[in-house]
């Protein structure tokens, strides 16, 4: 296990450089003296270079790769980007390399039961974390029918509640779940294929582990590097508290307490009784309750609305704690249920969510900000991982439960049990 090397010293360079060499940038080489230099370069037993082997033309070249890797993808409602290298990956993630049975096993063993950390599985190491919405709208051009990101959300919440005489509506209304809920529907229409602003977390590490090997694609010797892995992606909840729902239908809920307590008071003095008692009998956790019971579900609609959403670079919300009283109702499926599912929200159509993060969080001086943590696990750990969460029951079965199937189950299990 080894975080990814960001150091600036000759042999991290040559290695960088070897990569793309090795993946086709050797044809794009139009000098003839680098090429014969190139050749002359010479490695130690133990696999370090030579640097009296090493001219100053190489030396040149391999800075100026080392350069380009310092930069950023680019980012365009055009175009997709991919990070080419796992150096330029760590401009916005903190990264480990997992190339062991060992190494995975430890990690396995610290994250198997993590209640407090959001994780996302990615097939590729080199994608950028964009949302579903998002890929539509660069790779279908979608920006050019006429239509605003925002309105082209907003019609796909209409839409949605229109389909097959307004079933969703009634569903959610039978449920309990108001249809106002925007993030309520998204998240519904999400884990039915239907491409949202929304990114699929999870606060289950194995759970981010199926996903990351549902579909690897095959290994290969000569692949770049960055191809010969996939990721998991790991935040702490804290860090996301700050931004999420939640806390700002806390913050309504505070500025409201003085309005309720106002309230209370007056109206408590037009029947005769007096300031300092109304303020004895509420003290601050029954004015707290009362003004949730007054305000905290439309306060819930307010913030949901994509009018005000949109104007959100990044928030997060979840209703995975039971405990707090705040719910956004969007466990409306048995998916989000058994996938322990929760969502960041980016309002950006072409900005991938970890450069979202950077602009919004990363402008402290002195401070090195990433967005999240990651390890890159190589693919040819992909069985034994499969294998391992296999055994804990994470299968296609458990991540996408069929109402039909588990029917047709229970119907012959008790058959064959009589």
């Amino acid at each position: 296990m080894k975080e990814v090397d960001t150091s600036s010293n000759l042999n991290s360079r040559i290695k960088l450089f070897a990569d793309w060499l090795n993946n086709g940038g050797v044809k794009t080489i139009w000098s003839n003296h680098l090429l014969e230099d190139l050749i002359k370069v010479k490695f130690r037993t133990d696999g370090t270079v030579d640097e009296s082997t090493v001219s100053s033309v190489v030396r040149a070249a391999l800075l100026a790769y080392e350069g380009t890797q310092w930069t950023p993808p680019h980012s365009s409602i055009e175009l997709m980007t991919e990070y080419e290298t796992t150096l330029q990956k760590a401009l916005f993630f903190e990264q480990v390399m997992i190339d062991t049975k060992e190494d995975f096993d430890s990690i396995y063993e610290e994250h198997k039961n993590s209640e407090s950390t959001l994780y996302r599985g990615v097939t590729e190491a080199k994608w950028r974390i964009y949302s579903s919405l998002q890929r539509y709208w660069i790779n279908e051009k979608l920006y050019e029918n006429g239509t605003d990101y925002k309105t082209f959300i907003e019609k796909t919440i209409s839409n949605a509640k229109k389909q097959n005489g307004g079933i969703l509506e009634k569903f959610f209304k039978n449920n309990g779940i108001s249809p106002e809920n925007d993030i309520a529907v998204l998240s519904f229409l999400q884990h039915y294929g239907c491409p949202t602003p929304l990114v699929d977390w999870s606060n289950n590490f194995k759970n981010a582990l199926y996903f990351a090997t549902e579909n690897v694609n095959e290994y290969k010797d000569d692949s770049r590097e960055i191809d010969k892995y996939f990721s998991i992606y790991h935040i702490e909840e804290k860090d996301l508290i700050s931004t999420s729902l939640v806390s700002l239908v806390e913050k309504g809920i505070s500025e409201m307490e003085k309005h309720v307590k106002d309230n209370v008071i007056q109206n408590g003095q037009s029947e005769g009784i007096e300031q300092t008692e109304m303020e004895k009998f509420f003290g601050r956790d029954r004015l707290k309750m009362a003004t949730k019971m007054l305000h905290q579900n439309s306060l819930i609609k307010f913030v949901t609305k994509i009018e005000r959403l949109i104007t959100f670079p990044l928030t997060y919300f979840s209703d995975i704690n039971e405990e707090n009283d705040i719910q956004f109702s969007l466990n409306n499926s048995m998916n989000i249920i058994n996938q322990e599912g929760v969502f960041i929200w980016n309002s950006n159509p072409f900005k991938p969510i970890e450069q979202v993060g950077n602009e919004q969080f990363g402008n402290k001086e002195d401070v090195i900000y990433r967005f999240s943590k990651c390890y890159n696990i190589n693919k040819k750990l992909t069985d034994y991982v499969k294998d391992k969460i296999r055994k804990e029951g994470i299968n296609s079965e458990f991540i996408y439960p069929d109402p039909n199937l588990i029917a047709k189950n229970s119907f012959e299990e008790t058959k064959a049990s009589c």
